[in-house]
């Protein structure tokens, strides 16, 4: 069976996306006016050259003399040059216009996913809305500094052309249209397959991404349940699947081109057959004729860049209607903050810790709508000044228990008290979050009100005295220094916030997940001394940080299969003792079991 890669984020319809871009340009009426006209003038201008050259063939035919030729050549040129130029004037305005359109649109899909609640992005593959504010956003920008002024510029010349040959003759001009059904089968052939080919390749591109997140993210887990082979197949399937739609892509590119080259060969011929049988009923002149020839040739370049730039258009109309979901997603959906959930940066507007407070869960659920991922019929107490660990491999449901618990999720089924009522759990996640301003206006994020000492010592409390020794508690800006902190020291800050916030609820989400070997002893630490009695619910892939919590729950496909302190579950065979002996290099686990034991009391 095909594995499931499917988008779980919306995107948004057709009409949907016009109504985006028609909006965008309204902002710019003036300028979008002056592109039109200036595209227009440089199409006119464009025909002067062939008409000039069809002048010369009959100035030339009928003996003229050497200054007549030489008008004709200066028309060339003279229309050469102002067709380069307006052409260049009508580019440079149209940039200027699409760069301030895709600054607009950057700006509202940024925002956007900003904006979403937590359950929406967590609800199917992290790496989908990641493809979308950097793939798709490159699509649509690419789109925008390259594609567009090619479009607008072969629009206008073609239908400036197709009205010069009709005022040649229109007998020109109907010889023209013989290439016409090439151009029309290919292009139907190509847009009906290649809206699905190209969407396909987005989302499959998508989740080839996140297989690689997942298996880099999990290492250290999968290498412990020799897994690892299974996670580089993942990985390796989902590239394939990519792969393989890209080459679809590119056959029907190819096809495209024969359409294309099909059509300019029997319309030339078509124009010239044409043009042979009305110069000999002495319609027309060999000029005309040679101008008629000239202005359809001209037209192979534009009419190719329209089609070809099809490609880019379908890409980048995919990639609009992706970014397009995420703000009409973020237009319906609930705040963010919406839900009671506290961020690390909210936090410093809680009461001053007056006690400790447990955790208690009873027969929880909770499924993310699309996916069905979640956890179920979690019962669960920690103790009043404890730490409980939550291990598991990925996608065991640990995280989304600890969400749920946080208040990004609302359990949708069972009962959850967290506290006495009044407690919101301040959460760590494994993201570093560097922000700018020095040591003590990141520190003051958590506590608007902590006073200087404040500060220092819950830095010397979480180890980062070297911010108070290097001189960078004022005046240093954190982002764009040099050297720039490293994920060590940006992690201990966050712990340091945490610490000077002086929560009664912490939730340690891998908060050492992205911190290097070197610098993970120093943030291991300090998250040691921010539980120190304190009520907390820690999630770790490395067993080492769970095997200090005075309870551990091993998850397994959203269910609570092992509890226990880590000495009992290492006399238990089961999961989390052969994971314990593999974590330590010690090999499996003796007389483990062949089958996977349920939950220990």
């Amino acid at each position: 069976m095909a594995e499931r890669t499917d988008t779980t984020l919306p995107i948004a319809t057709a009409r949907q996306v016009r109504a985006v871009i028609l909006e965008l340009l309204r902002r710019h009426r003036g300028r979008s006016a002056a592109v039109a006209a200036l595209f227009l003038a440089a199409s006119a201008l464009g025909l002067v050259m062939p008409a000039c050259l069809g002048g010369i063939v009959d100035a030339v035919s009928s003996g003229a003399a050497v200054p007549d030729i030489a008008g004709w050549v200066a028309g060339v040129a003279a229309g050469a040059i102002g067709a380069a130029g307006v052409a260049l004037w009508g580019t440079r305005v149209l940039t200027g216009l699409v760069q301030d359109a895709l600054a607009s649109l950057r700006e509202d899909v940024f925002s956007s996913a900003m904006r979403l609640p937590v359950s929406t992005v967590d609800d199917g593959e992290s790496a989908d809305l990641l493809s979308r504010v950097t793939g798709d956003v490159d699509a649509v920008a690419e789109a925008g500094g390259n594609v567009v002024p090619t479009l607008l510029s072969a629009a206008f010349a073609v239908a400036v052309s197709v009205a010069a040959l009709t005022a040649l003759d229109p007998w020109l001009a109907l010889a023209g249209i013989a290439s016409v059904p090439f151009y029309l089968l290919g292009t139907r052939a190509f847009l009906r397959r290649s809206r699905v080919v190209f969407r396909e390749v987005r989302v499959r591109e998508a989740a080839r991404s996140q297989a690689v997140i997942d298996a880099v993210d999990s290492a250290e887990t999968l290498t412990a349940l020799n897994e690892q082979d299974h996670a580089l197949e993942r990985v390796r399937h989902r590239a394939e699947d990519s792969i393989r739609m890209q080459i679809e892509g590119v056959r029907l590119r190819n096809r495209l081109f024969r359409w294309i080259n099909g059509g300019e060969a029997v319309g030339l011929v078509t124009i010239l057959a044409t043009g042979f049988a009305l110069h000999a009923t002495a319609t027309i002149s060999v000029g005309m004729v040679t101008t008629a020839a000239l202005v359809f040739h001209r037209l192979f370049d534009p009419i190719g860049q329209l089609i070809f730039a099809l490609d880019d258009i379908q890409r980048a109309t995919i990639g609009l209607a992706r970014l397009v979901g995420v703000i009409d997603l973020a237009r319906s959906a609930p705040a963010a903050g919406s839900t009671g959930a506290l961020s690390s940066e909210q936090a410093g507007s809680l009461p001053p810790r007056a006690g400790n407070a447990g955790i208690d869960l009873l027969d929880v659920s909770f499924r993310y709508p699309t996916t069905g991922r979640g956890v179920l019929g979690v019962t669960l107490r920690v103790e009043p000044g404890t730490t409980t660990a939550l291990v598991g491999t990925s996608g065991s449901g640990k995280s989304t228990l600890a969400r749920v618990i946080a208040g990004h999720h609302p359990p949708s089924a069972g009962s959850l008290s967290v506290g006495h009522g009044t407690e919101h759990p301040y959460y760590i996640s494994q993201e570093l979050h560097q922000f700018r301003g020095s040591v003590t206006d990141n520190m003051r994020l958590a506590a608007p009100d902590a006073t200087a000492d404040q500060i220092a010592q819950a830095l010397g409390a979480v180890g980062a005295d070297w911010a108070v020794s290097e001189g960078m508690l004022d005046g240093t800006a954190l982002v764009g220094s040099d050297p720039a902190p490293n994920e060590g020291r940006i992690q201990q800050l966050a712990v340091a916030r945490a610490l000077l916030a002086d929560p009664d609820l912490v939730i340690l989400d891998e908060a050492t997940a992205d911190v290097g070997l070197r610098h993970r002893p120093a943030v291991e630490a300090a998250i040691l001394r921010l539980r120190r009695n304190r009520t907390t619910v820690l999630i770790a892939h490395r067993l080492e940080q769970a095997s200090t919590a005075e309870q551990i729950v091993v998850f397994a496909d959203g269910r609570a299969t092992q509890r226990g302190t880590h000495d009992g579950l290492l006399t238990t065979p089961g999961t989390y003792r052969t994971f314990w002996f593999a974590q330590q290099g010690f090999g499996p686990a003796p007389l483990d079991p062949p089958t996977e034991q349920t939950e220990t009391p």
